[in-house]
């Protein structure tokens, strides 16, 4: 008996399904049309029917297999991985590490109070910024222990951004292979926790490892999984790769950090609350910024980045491998690049115009660590200057029309701050985590337009000023100039704001 019926012998046609343009609605309709034509005598097709409740769920299995089959096939590639670890490991097969939440750091300036002894501020004492109703407070503690001698009225003390989560128990081990610890609290700084199992009469610490392919039967180590929703696993082996911890009660613990990325870079004299009682210190401040504070890494930043380090190889040759190297570059001191641009001079030098990641101009040492950076995988006889980028102000001049009962200065300021994001060098589209405002790139009309028209408030505007899309030389890249705002009411009020103060 032949496994297949030749076609000729069917009673109705194979059925040729797009499931990947199908969702579970039209899939119950092609099983429909399948079941109308091999079985007309079925003519229930009612809700109760159990049948219909089978196509049904043979619908919302099948769409559930196409997606899960289309993740496992984009999760093959960098150029389409979903899953954060995936997409974490995709990148080590080509040297490329997927960077996680990298705290800020900073000094801060400990006074004492008059005639105080000698004392030591520990390390670990929590200093913060102060906590509004819509800005929560952002925690830093001291690096080390300082000692503050007799007679000396300030101290600068070295901090770090975060808060020391100590002892926090995950749960208890049951034997089994594979168990799976989460830390509570998030976003935890990368590769900061000590793992511990007590084993009955002590607590071990346990190593971390990248993967447990090299670990023994015996050997007490761990890895880690961070999630999209940034969620902090520790992960334990089999038994044959890497030791399963000892059965136990609450004998799985862990210390870390939690901290924050670029929120973490705040603003000079802003660090002025003292968390942590220590005697004899009348206040604190941070005389400078605080810097180096970056977020995780997007998958459309690493599907970019990734495979640019296969040609920039770690040298700088062309002009390319300098953009690559120094938007890739971060000083945990000076920050990060946001956009480069790179061209060369003579043929024997070259220019990397810089974007630092927290918008303007660079610092004097952002650019020298950069330059540093970039000597060193610079060819032979060729010179490298980092230099300041050049700035195409755009300016705005715009009616906006809005609707009732909305404050017509309420809707000028959220206007202009919608521009101001939009059009500074360093905005990142929410949905891609990306910096699209390269050198070079055109400022259009209908974004500006876009931008406008869906803030709250806004019925429709007219755009006065630019009266055509923004050319944008090669070695230029846009940012906000003047804006003139003027709102119109239903009732034919006009109002005109200056918003290049406040207002």
């Amino acid at each position: 008996m032949p496994l297949l019926v030749p076609d000729t012998e069917r009673k109705f046609p194979i059925q040729s399904i797009d499931y990947l343009d199908l969702d579970v609605n039209d899939l119950f309709e092609e099983a429909l049309q399948v079941k109308r034509g091999s079985c007309p005598n079925w003519t229930d097709e009612s809700e109760t029917d159990f049948g219909i409740q089978l196509l049904w769920l043979f619908s919302v299995l099948s769409r559930w297999m196409a997606d899960h089959g289309e993740r496992i096939k984009d999760n093959t590639f960098i150029g389409t991985g979903r899953d954060r670890q995936t997409m974490r490991r995709l990148c080590e097969l080509i040297g490329y590490t997927l960077s996680e939440v990298s705290p800020a750091s900073v000094t801060v300036t400990f006074t004492c109070e008059d005639g105080h002894p000698e004392f030591t501020i520990p390390a670990g004492t929590q200093v913060s910024t102060k906590e509004y109703a819509d800005q929560p407070a952002i925690m830093f503690e001291t690096d080390s222990a300082a000692l503050v001698p007799v007679g000396i009225d300030t101290k600068n003390v070295d901090c770090t951004q975060g808060e020391t989560i100590a002892d926090e128990i995950l749960g208890s081990s049951d034997g089994t292979t594979g168990q799976t610890f989460i830390l509570v609290q998030k976003p935890v700084i990368w590769e900061s926790e000590v793992v511990k199992i007590f084993d009955g009469v002590t607590w071990n610490t346990w190593t971390r490892v990248a993967s447990f392919v090299d670990s023994g039967p015996s050997d007490e180590h761990y890895r880690i999984e961070v999630d999209e929703d940034q969620n902090y696993s520790i992960v334990f082996g089999d038994g044959e790769n890497g030791q399963i911890p000892i059965r136990g009660t609450n004998n799985v613990k862990a210390t870390y950090r939690k901290g924050e990325g670029t929120s973490g870079n705040v603003e000079p004299n802003t660090i002025t609350e003292l968390i942590s009682a220590v005697n004899y210190v009348e206040s604190v401040n941070n005389g400078r910024a605080a810097s180096g504070g970056v977020d995780r890494e997007t998958l459309n930043h690493a599907r970019l980045f990734g495979p640019g380090t296969l040609k920039a190889l770690d040298r700088a040759v062309t002009v390319e491998d300098m953009e690559t190297l120094a938007e890739t570059f971060h000083s945990a001191v000076y920050g990060g690049i946001a956009k480069a641009k790179a061209f060369e001079v003579g043929g024997v030098s070259s220019i990397v115009m810089v974007v630092p990641k927290k918008g303007g101009y660079p610092s004097a040492g952002l650019k020298s660590a950069l330059l540093t950076h970039l000597n060193e995988r610079r060819m032979i006889c060729t010179a490298i200057q980092v230099a300041d980028p050049n700035y195409r102000l755009v300016d705005i001049e715009v009616t906006v029309y809005t609707f009732g009962n909305y404050s017509p200065s309420q809707v000028a300021g959220e206007v202009r701050a919608n521009l101001v994001s939009y059009l500074s060098p360093v905005y990142q589209d929410p949905e891609t985590g990306l910096y699209p405002h390269g050198f070079g790139r055109n400022v259009y009309l209908s974004d500006l337009y876009r931008i406008i028209d869906a803030t709250q408030g806004v019925d429709h505007c007219s755009i006065s000023t630019p009266s055509a899309n923004v050319t944008i030389q090669e070695y230029q890249i846009v940012d906000i100039g003047t804006i003139d705002i003027i709102v119109s009411t239903p009732d034919g009020h006009f109002s005109f704001y200056d918003l290049n103060k406040e207002l």
